[in-house]
């Protein structure tokens, strides 16, 4: 029987392949519409102008995380109910649709370009939560892949998109929503994962802030947000050009991800802070070709940073948290959001104050890149922060366990689980119990699913502690999810 590999390498399945391609026309979508549309069909408004209009953008997209994590809160809150889905296919279709109106000539009030970009915002915060809980849900064998995989396919759609009469990319954008919407439905529904987890706020392991990962989002946005108003300011070629180096910079990440290599994400974050900051350091001093050079190597590494970073997000929202990736992710996204909102206000301001491409551009970029290797050198620890697969390293050093590279999160967990089971002689109701204790369950939730009374669950609990001579929940979970397993030949 073929376990998931073709010719030793992990194969992608239908659910993936379809969740990949929707993810992508999401890519798609955001790319055309945040980064090509107004610079084509606005070129008549004065740079600054038109830099403080696509500002709203970023500010919609910023509020759509911190709206999402309030509405996270609620149980009855869904993203993949009707209405919900259908909020954010008509948030996704306002400004391709506003760009439609441009091209045939109608007048639209600055104001009302405004508005159209912070609901475009809007929604791109509401699909990205979306696919990124949707990554949970189905049975991937990487998280990278699929982040990376779908990030650089999107790319591709982007060029498609632009490359075609200027008639018709609009048409393509608005088609890229509806697909992307339409999967997003169809995957949300048939998905599996943990959506059945309680609200963030019944569970004990909800999302916290930590002084390793949060300042470095904000510094990295910061400098990539004033990376791409450079090129937006550079004109559309600048733009498409730039913005074709997404491709090679999620790709590679897809290349690792294909090949089974398991980095960890300080040593990738690490590898971009390099190659961002040298770019930066280089600009003042380089011709104009170099200068775009640069640039491109910063959207590459912004691709890469950003398909690392959501693989991290769902990674630690099915394995450290006891609720729906939906309900965690927006606290993490907002602080990559605000960083790259923040850059892109102080270079529309400096383009405002002193001209676009100026000196005091340069200038400013330059403090950026150093505040970033400041805040890097600060809030990133000298030991490894995350494990390669992406989890925490909270444990004590020393050889990782056993990881069979064929199998899903899901029976990975189930492994471990039977593991520990076998070893310590549990019996198969308390084996059943661990289950839910390791997702972070409490004694009445165990006691609803399994219909069984508070003193069995109570009975079992204790025998279980007593067995693996653990005394709380919490370090159960942890002894659980670093237990190693032995990779089985199929």
């Amino acid at each position: 029987m073929n376990d998931g590999k073709i010719a030793g390498k992990p194969r992608i399945g239908a659910m993936e392949l379809l969740a990949t391609g929707g993810f992508a026309c999401f890519f798609g979508w955001m790319f055309v519409s945040y980064y090509w549309l107004f610079a084509v069909f606005i070129q008549d408004v004065p740079v600054a102008e038109r830099d403080g209009i696509q500002l709203f953008v970023f500010a919609g997209m910023a509020l759509g995380y911190l709206a999402l994590h309030f509405a996270g809160k609620s149980a009855r809150f869904d993203p993949f109910h009707l209405p919900v889905l259908a909020t954010g296919a008509v948030l996704a279709l306002l400004l391709p649709t506003t760009a439609v109106l441009l091209d045939l000539g109608v007048a639209v009030p600055v104001p009302v370009l405004c508005a159209v970009n912070l609901d475009a915002g809007l929604g791109g915060a509401l699909l990205t939560v979306s696919w990124l809980d949707v990554g949970s849900r189905i049975k991937l064998q990487s998280l990278p892949r699929f982040t990376s995989l779908s990030m650089a396919a999107g790319g591709a759609l982007f060029a498609l998109a632009a490359l075609v009469p200027e008639s018709l990319q609009p048409v393509f954008c608005i088609i890229y929503a509806f697909l992307s919407v339409g999967l997003l439905r169809f995957a949300g529904e048939r998905g599996e994962g943990n959506a059945d987890a309680p609200p963030a706020g019944s569970c004990k392991n909800t999302w916290e802030f930590t002084r390793e990962i949060e300042p470095s989002l904000v510094a990295f946005g910061i400098v990539f947000g004033l990376t791409f108003v450079y090129l937006f300011n550079s004109g559309s070629q600048d733009v498409l050009v730039g913005l074709l180096f997404v491709v090679p910079g999620a790709g590679i990440i897809a290349a690792l991800a294909f090949a089974g290599r398991s980095v960890g994400i300080t040593v990738i974050q690490r590898v971009l802070l390099c190659i961002t900051v040298l770019a930066c350091l280089s600009m003042p001093f380089a011709t104009e070709g170099v200068q775009l050079a640069c640039s491109c190597l910063v959207v590459a590494s912004w691709a890469a940073f950003v398909s690392v970073n959501y693989a991290f997000i769902v990674k630690k929202g099915m394995h450290r948290w006891d609720t729906p990736v939906f309900r965690q992710a927006p606290a993490r996204l907002v602080f990559s959001a605000l960083g790259f909102l923040v850059g892109w206000a102080v270079a529309t301001g400096t383009t405002m104050a002193y001209g676009a491409h100026s000196d005091a551009f340069m200038i400013v970029r330059l403090c950026m890149a150093f505040a970033l290797v400041v805040v890097v050198m600060l809030f990133f620890p000298s030991a490894e922060h995350h494990a390669p697969d992406g989890t925490a390293a909270d444990g004590p050093s020393g050889p990782q366990p056993v990881v069979p590279s064929n199998l899903t999160e899901k029976e990975l967990f189930e492994r471990r689980c039977a593991a520990v089971a076998e070893l310590y002689q549990l019996s198969p109701r308390e084996t059943d119990i661990l289950q839910f204790l390791a997702k972070g369950r409490n004694a009445a939730y165990i006691q609803s699913k399994l219909t069984i009374s508070p003193h069995t669950v109570k009975s079992h609990i204790y025998s279980i502690y007593r067995k693996l001579d653990i005394h709380s929940q919490q370090k159960l979970m942890d002894f659980v999810e670093e237990f190693p397993v032995e990779e089985q030949q199929k």
